[in-house]
């Protein structure tokens, strides 16, 4: 057994629970090395509180699951049988009267909370989100590598597209050529939707690209990151096409201050809440506060968005090894936005910036 099941195997006899669901495939990947996305197809690991784990997946995975490295046990199926027949002959033959199990309240369907309470009807279930996500925030080594790795990877291809903007080229044309340069790169894909916004729909934090045009004097925000094994970048920076005023490139050095405050917070022992109010703190005193309409950032790592959420009001405390992005930003309807976002891991003594293309592009 693996260290990962045992610390969750340990967190259910603490918490008096009899099993944990597990259905989100990078957790299961987390717990047992093993990946594949089921698509519409049930994909499960059950960890009881005494007995030998379970990995319920598709008959064409069951191979793959074996040569991962998962020594448990293993029921699959085809694709014309009732998977939930063989889960429930499994459990009742391991686990035949529980008292509570544990599922992934966020990511269980309810369909499939039904099927587990007709299985198991009248017990209690609770939820094991915490657990999970605790366990992931603090990255080894080798996960620190391969985040490092998809920085790299999307530093690249920003610096190359960047590079060769030109007059009237559409939003929707740079996505493509991001993606395509993060591929040629070594990139297994783009971590989530590009983001390329220019003019006055930088404004908007998740603005969805378009046919719009590049014009001499827009903002341009882009805001993209690419998986490398099973691990994400997330990335955001912010210029102006053909040089900046004035009083944007006031605005851009201020986001640029926020950014470096908040990055300088990220210290093992910390309070998490203390991130977002270091950068909050300046854009408010630069009169700019009312602006800044979204939290400073989250966790990074399997997923895009992981734990912990970075806002005023979390009391948890930062640890070292901890990925984060810092984002902070000014979104000003009618004029446009500026987010400057990195990647940062929890230091002894502040955050250490992953990302190594400048804060602020020539503008």
């Amino acid at each position: 057994m693996n260290a990962i099941i045992e610390a969750w195997t340990r967190a259910l006899i603490e918490r008096e629970e009899d099993a944990a669901v597990i259905t989100n495939p990078a957790d299961i990947y987390y717990a047992s090395g093993f990946y594949t996305d089921p698509h519409e197809r049930l994909l499960m690991l059950i960890l009881f509180r005494q007995g030998e784990p379970l990995l319920v997946c598709p008959e064409m995975e069951g191979a793959l699951a074996k040569k991962s490295g998962w020594h448990g046990s293993i029921v699959t199926y085809t694709d014309s049988e009732d998977p939930w027949e063989s889960v429930k002959k499994a459990l009742h033959k391991q686990m035949p009267n529980p008292f509570r199990v544990a599922v992934e309240k966020n990511h269980l369907s309810v369909a499939r909370f039904e099927k587990l309470e007709q299985i198991y009807p009248g017990i209690r279930y609770t939820d094991f989100e915490h657990v999970v996500a605790q366990s992931r925030q603090v990255k080894s080594p080798e996960e620190l590598k391969q985040i490092q790795h998809a920085v790299d990877i999307t530093e690249r291809a920003l610096e190359t597209v960047a590079e060769g903007l030109w007059e009237g080229v559409t939003e929707r044309e740079v996505v493509h050529q991001l993606e395509e340069v993060m591929k040629k790169q070594g990139a297994d894909g783009a971590a989530f939707d590009t983001i390329v916004l220019f003019g006055e729909k930088s404004a908007y934090p998740h603005g969805v690209p378009s046919e719009a045009r590049l014009q001499k004097g827009d903002l341009i925000l882009v805001d993209l990151g690419a998986r490398y094994g099973r691990f994400c970048s997330d990335m955001t920076r912010t210029w102006v096409f053909g040089g900046a005023d004035e009083i944007t490139r006031g605005r851009l050095e201020i986001v640029s201050e926020a950014k470096a405050a908040a990055i300088e917070a990220c210290r093992d022992g910390g309070r998490i809440g203390d991130v977002d109010k270091a950068a909050r703190d300046v854009l408010t005193a630069a009169g700019y506060g009312d602006y800044f309409i979204t939290r400073v950032g989250h966790g990074l790592g399997m997923d895009v968005h992981e734990a912990p959420s970075i806002h005023g009001e979390n009391d948890d405390l930062l640890k070292a090894g901890m990925v984060l992005t810092i984002e902070p930003g000014m979104y000003i309807e009618g004029w446009g936005g500026i987010r400057l976002e990195d990647d940062v891991i929890v230091g002894e003594h502040g955050g250490e910036i992953m990302n190594r293309l400048r804060t602020l592009l020539d503008v």
